[in-house]
């Protein structure tokens, strides 16, 4: 009883609910309902005023704060000859980039300069130390590294030095046709030959697309830009690597026998007007700084000498149109001596009395041909010395190419148009010289002489191709009659040029020794000693310039210049496969050194071993079969090799190459082994590790 009294007695302490509180909690969750009605409301107005009236405002902001370019740089075309070997061409390497001022205070000068050229030993120590000297935080170095270089410096622990990804231009054959290709400027511009004169077509352009940045990542809203759109074109040359290889080789065999101021080879197709080869030297390694200036003159193209008796051939040919003369005519030579004006004595080297037309081509005679000459006049030879484009341009590709000189016949003396006859008193470039005379090789129908095949975009499809369009100078029958003459020049007794004679083929030629001209008429003991022929006689497949400038030890065209011609002549026409005249099988080919090392190919068949010079983003050093491949005349393997060395790897091997990423070759589709020409190869790329 007593614990049911005491529970009553705890309920009557509890009072009971009134009825003003419940309604207090009512209102009281009316508001706060009411509020969050209100708060949704409003969000739900912002939300949609954000949507539609403030968007584009905000969406600039965030643009602005997010979304940035993201640029794919440029990247140079390349430069290949005829057959796509590569001989110009962008590579990845890295530059060092040096804080001077750290350098100095941490007392790491010497430390620097010591391991660089540890690493370039051709670099210049001198160049380093005003860099070092410069009162700056920053200096980027010219010297390019590879991936091994830059570990070996970043090694050394040296202060004030960092590393930065660049693109470099190289020429992975050295010093092969180096005038005609050029060399590319610190600022990515072409300085010289194709690099310059097809500087717009090689050079590619940035491509851009948008792209979000945030926390360090990107987001591409386009994708990635098509690298085609980034890349110049690539320009295919006439030059055949291997004809170019024989003619530096020989040029140094000339340089070193005669020892001249300067030398030119070149060697042109007739029957196009395309340069298969040209070289000159002095000469330099586009892949390093050039020491002085000259050497990057292109004397084939730049320079301008007196032709000398190589007009003759032109003087003929005009009499010969015109009918001033006939082919068994005779002229009486003087005896070698001849008062032409009471002021002016003209001379020959090779006395003579009575001469035919052919006769005075093969001796070479300066009496009879002012004689043919003077039944020409002036005005006459002055349009047929232009006839053949003496006195202007060349159209072809490279900067720089000179006119010549060329007075017209109204300042003529009378002794000067005796002059021009026989090649002096004007003056022309070497490649003048054999354009006009590949005119009567080919039967009398001129071409422009041309060293760019084609102009190929990114895809490979074609922008621009070399149309031959020939000019006709005289008949056919004409230009074969001088070529028939010529002949003699080398085949007869008579002849000066004996010493360009080729075993098993006749050869259609004319010497040259034009004495140079002095600050007070002509310099003693100063020759331009030149040969220009064409092989075979009959059908010539080549037209070969050899010019000499003041060689030592002799000075007459023949003795100087024609056994180059008759050597490189011999090669030239067993690795075309040019039938011999006189019916036997001409012997196999010579393996032909195409690079600065010991890379030897012949007629297209690639040899077992390539060992080529060492490149700017290569190590020299390499790492065993990586840095110099073994090569099959099959698909190569490419591992380890970088994209320059890949690419020009692919191009001897004849297949296709498709590279996917930057650094090192790390993977391919196509495993190494024999495989059909064109074959194509995916190429995987990675930064070497």
């Amino acid at each position: 009883m007593s614990e049911k009294r005491g529970n009553i007695m705890r309920k009557n302490l509890i009072p009971a609910p009134m009825a003003s509180d419940m309604r207090a909690v009512g209102v009281r969750a009316s508001l706060v309902g009411a509020a969050i009605c209100a708060a949704l409301v409003g969000a739900g107005v912002k939300a949609t005023r954000l949507a539609t009236v403030e968007h584009e405002a905000y969406a600039e902001q965030g643009n602005r704060q997010q979304l940035r370019s993201f640029k794919l740089a440029a990247s140079r075309g390349e430069i290949v000859d005829r057959d796509f070997m590569t001989l110009a061409v962008d590579d990845r390497v890295h530059k060092i980039a040096i804080n001077p001022r750290l350098v100095r205070a941490r007392g790491a000068e010497e430390a620097l300069i010591e391991a660089v050229l540890e690493i370039e030993p051709d670099e210049s120590a001198d160049y380093l130390r005003e860099e070092i000297a410069k009162d700056k935080a920053y200096r980027l170095l010219r010297l390019p590294l590879s991936d091994a270089q830059m570990a070996a410096l970043q090694g050394k622990g040296i202060p004030g030095v960092s590393f930065e990804p660049s693109t470099a231009r190289v020429y992975p054959r050295g010093l092969l046709a180096s005038h005609v290709l050029g060399r590319v400027g610190a600022q990515g511009s072409g300085t010289a030959g194709v690099e310059l004169g097809l500087d717009m077509q090689l050079r590619g352009r940035e491509a851009l697309s948008p792209a979000y940045f945030a926390a360090g990542k990107k987001l591409l809203v386009d994708g990635v830009p098509d690298p085609g759109v980034a890349r110049g074109d690539t320009v295919v040359l006439t030059i055949d690597s291997q004809i170019q290889a024989m003619v530096e080789e020989e040029i140094n065999t000339l340089v070193r026998q005669w020892n001249p101021v300067g030398t030119s080879i070149l060697v042109l197709d007739p029957r196009n007007g395309e340069i298969l080869a040209m070289a000159n030297r002095p000469t330099y390694d586009p892949n390093h700084p050039v020491e002085r200036a000259h050497q990057t003159q292109n004397l084939a193209v730049q320079a301008a000498y007196e032709p000398g008796s190589t007009l003759k051939a032109v003087t003929v040919a005009a009499a010969l149109e015109l009918g001033a003369v006939r082919e068994n005519e005779t002229f009486y030579c003087e005896k070698g001596r001849w008062k032409y004006t009471p002021r002016n004595t003209i001379h020959d080297a090779h006395p003579a009395e009575w001469l035919t037309v052919t006769e005075i081509l093969a001796a070479s005679s300066n009496i009879c041909t002012t004689k043919i000459a003077d039944r020409l006049g002036k005005q006459t030879l002055s349009k047929w010395v232009k006839k053949f484009h003496f006195g202007e341009r060349p159209g072809v590709q490279l900067p720089g190419a000179t006119a010549g000189l060329l007075a017209p016949p109204e300042k003529w003396s009378d002794i000067q148009m005796a002059n021009i006859s026989f090649g002096q008193g004007m003056a022309a470039s070497p490649l003048q010289v054999t354009a006009a005379f590949a005119a009567l090789a080919n039967d009398g129908v001129y071409h422009d002489p041309t060293i760019v095949q084609k102009i190929l975009d990114a895809r490979g499809g074609s922008v621009w191709e070399h149309a031959p369009e020939g000019e006709r100078l005289v008949r056919s029958a004409t230009a074969k009659t001088v070529m028939r003459m010529l002949e003699d020049v080398v085949h007869t007794d008579l002849g000066t040029g004996e010493n360009a004679h080729v075993d098993g083929y006749r050869v259609a030629g004319k010497t040259s020794t034009a004495q140079k001209a002095g600050n007070k008429g002509y310099a003693d003991g100063m020759y331009y000693a030149s040969f220009i022929g064409a092989l075979p006689a009959r059908a010539p497949r080549v037209v070969i310039l050899v010019s000499v400038d003041v060689p030592e030890g002799a000075h007459y065209g023949g003795d100087v210049a024609a056994p180059s011609f008759a050597r490189l002549g011999a090669q030239l026409m067993t690795h075309l496969g040019v039938p011999r005249d006189d019916g036997k099988t001409p012997p196999p080919p010579k393996p032909v050194v195409v690079a600065a090392k010991q890379m030897a190919a012949s007629l297209g068949v690639l040899a077992d071993i390539d060992v080529e010079p060492s490149l700017p983003g290569t190590d020299e050093r390499g790492s065993g079969a990586a840095a110099h491949p073994k090569v099959t005349t099959g698909m190569p393997d490419f591992t380890g090799l970088t994209l320059a060395q890949a690419l020009d790897l692919a191009g001897r091997a004849k297949v296709e190459l498709r590279a996917s990423g930057s650094g090192v070759a790390v993977s391919q589709d196509v495993a190494p082994g024999q495989v059909e020409s064109g074959r194509v190869v995916q190429v995987a790329f990675a930064p070497k590790k």
